[in-house]
């Protein structure tokens, strides 16, 4: 099968989009506003090492490009956009074509180029309809895309710590900088059928939870020596429709199973969550906070709403630049913006 459906949730400040197969959610793209994979930019050499480039592109962080070639600090240089900067790291670059035009593509269209097989483009905000439609002619007005497609419901499975397996078994994940582990807990289940169940699932949600890099499996020890090369060969098998270039490497010394996934640009978790935790970050809920106030203003457009934030969640917001004033001409108004401590997401209250 392939991904034949888009939902798209347009808010101010970010971009979700939720790609389908089938009618289930196989992959998220979350978009705010930074370079994407594909892009190309006109950036700045700011500094060599190790015989590298860091190279300003617009960003906070230059990114990073391995083969610079003679350019030197200061030089101006074309360059592609192969993973996307993630927290803590710059995007990683390399040397664009000769004769290549700089182009930053949105999210959408950067789905759509991936994946010629979609049929059906829905989206929830009726002021990014005509960027849709220029993208996707039939792209359609639905108010409540990503909760009708069960996007919303699919994103919540996607951030949490663990997911469920039939018969009690779980999966936990654990992303570092380092690595991804993912631990089986057999639960009620026995330990092969724990395994078994875990390892399609597992394939299925680093694709959905957008988990790149170096991932180790930590199965269920077994007395069946023939078990483990069972799995393996399941788990290449179920990873053989995933486009991202997954490659199982096999077992270590000590029976984790041992893959790759490449890497385009951050998780969900490193996009949304705080670091070593699965609560939305301050930026997150504030942006959660102004689509929640844009609803607010379609269902009862008389009634003038407040906004309130933790002061962490204010700050981010503010420096996230355009959401804001994004949100206020969608309004026709200023966003009241109140920091009210002790607020442990947003809330919304009409103004006296």
């Amino acid at each position: 099968m392939a991904i034949d459906e888009a939902a798209v949730s347009a808010g101010p400040g970010e971009t979700r989009i939720a790609l389908l197969e089938a009618g289930r959610v196989v992959e998220f793209a979350i978009d705010r506003g930074g370079a994407g994979l594909g892009d190309v930019i006109e950036g700045r050499v700011v500094g060599r090492a190790g015989g590298a480039a860091f190279v300003a592109i617009g960003e906070g962080t230059p990114g990073y490009l391995a083969r610079p070639g003679g350019a030197a600090e200061g030089d101006s240089l074309l360059v592609e956009v192969t993973c996307a900067a993630r927290p803590g790291k710059g995007a990683v670059l390399k040397r664009a074509a000769a004769g290549t035009v700089p182009v930053r593509r949105s999210a959408l269209a950067r789905a759509l180029a991936a994946n010629s097989g979609i049929r059906r483009v829905a989206i929830d905000d009726a002021a990014a309809l005509a960027e849709a439609r220029s993208l996707f002619a039939t792209a359609e007005l639905r108010p409540d895309a990503f909760e009708e497609s069960g996007a919303a419901d699919a994103l919540e499975e996607a951030l949490a710590p663990s997911a469920a397996l039939p018969g009690g078994a779980s999966l936990h994940f654990a992303e570092t900088p380092a690595a991804t582990l993912i631990d089986v807990d057999a639960g009620g289940s026995s330990p092969a059928e724990a395994n078994a169940r875990a390892i399609g699932e597992a394939a299925r949600q680093l694709r959905l939870r957008g988990i790149g890099g170096h991932v180790l499996i930590d199965a269920i020890p077994g007395r069946d020596r023939r078990a483990l090369p069972r799995l393996i060969a399941d788990l290449r098998a179920a990873a053989a429709e995933d486009p991202m270039d997954v490659q199982v490497a096999g077992a270590t010394p000590l029976g984790m199973i041992e893959l790759t996934r490449r890497r385009t640009g951050p998780s969900l978790a490193e996009m949304l969550l705080t670091p070593e935790s699965s609560a939305r970050s301050p930026l997150t809920l504030a942006l959660e906070g102004l689509r929640a106030l844009l609803r607010e203003a379609r269902m009862r457009p008389r009634a003038p709403q407040t906004l309130a934030l933790s002061p962490p969640a204010a700050a981010a917001l503010r420096a996230h630049a355009g959401a804001l004033a994004e949100a206020g001409r969608r309004l026709g108004r200023r966003v009241e913006l109140v920091e009210r401590p002790g607020v442990a997401g947003y809330e919304l209250a009409e103004q006296r």
